[in-house]
């Protein structure tokens, strides 16, 4: 059995974690993360989005992006925050040791500037989500 091909350059992802799904809420962070994403002259991440459940449960897309970290899929990661991965910064740190030792090279965060807002004009948007 052969392993499967990687990509020849590996495509950045991005990670989206909220306890409730709110559309409004994920269709902003999709869109800032993608001209992040644009700004940093990279194409459309691959979205892996655990919304509906806690932090502390289980998180089949998160477990999914380490595999792809591990396989050479990603090696860069754009988040809004390191919240996304535990409000309890311990977890968060714990997450982003696992992310960098399977082999992410690169965890960036959306600037300041970047952070949706409430109330800004949200553009739908479905490209690269993984839920």
């Amino acid at each position: 059995m052969t392993a499967p091909e990687r990509p020849a350059t590996p495509r950045p992802a991005a990670y989206l974690h909220h306890y409730i799904y709110d559309h409004t809420v994920v269709t902003r962070y999709h869109n800032a993360l993608c001209s992040f994403s644009a700004r940093l002259a990279q194409p459309v991440p691959d979205f892996y989005l655990d919304t509906g459940c806690p932090s502390t449960g289980a998180r089949p897309r998160f477990e999914e992006l380490v595999r792809g970290v591990m396989d050479g899929t990603h090696r860069l990661l754009l988040i809004p925050g390191p919240w996304v991965f535990s409000s309890d910064d311990a977890r968060a740190r714990k997450a982003i040791r696992l992310l960098t030792a399977a082999g992410c090279r690169r965890i960036l965060r959306l600037p300041a500037v970047a952070v949706p807002q409430p109330g800004e004009p949200v553009r739908p948007s479905a490209r690269g989500e993984r839920s």
